[in-house]
């Protein structure tokens, strides 16, 4: 889907298909779902290699992207609710509520 030249175009004569924001919700939502299973299932694995900073960081980096482009629906951010708050404090509690 990435690598696909009429989803993606390069080319900056290429318009964007129609369907660009939905595709583009679709794997934010995946990507969201990923970072959830990584909190979940692996924490003390990231927590053990030192790299729990770095997570949280590109987590923190990710919602903040989706939260300025609306790109996330607050409903599939359920998951991770209070752990956002922690990350990114009360400023974002509308976001996610």
């Amino acid at each position: 889907q990435l690598a696909c030249q009429r989803t993606f175009p390069s080319n900056p004569a290429v318009p964007f298909p129609k369907t660009f924001t939905a595709t583009v919700k679709n794997i934010v939502k995946r990507l969201f779902r990923v970072y959830a299973h990584i909190y979940h299932s692996h924490f003390q694995t990231v927590q053990a290699n030192g790299a729990e900073a770095h997570l949280n960081t590109s987590f923190k980096h990710f919602c903040l992207f989706c939260f300025e482009f609306n790109l996330i629906e607050k409903k599939d951010l359920e998951p991770m609710h209070d752990g956002i708050l922690n990350l990114l404090g009360e400023t974002y509690r509308s976001k996610v509520e």
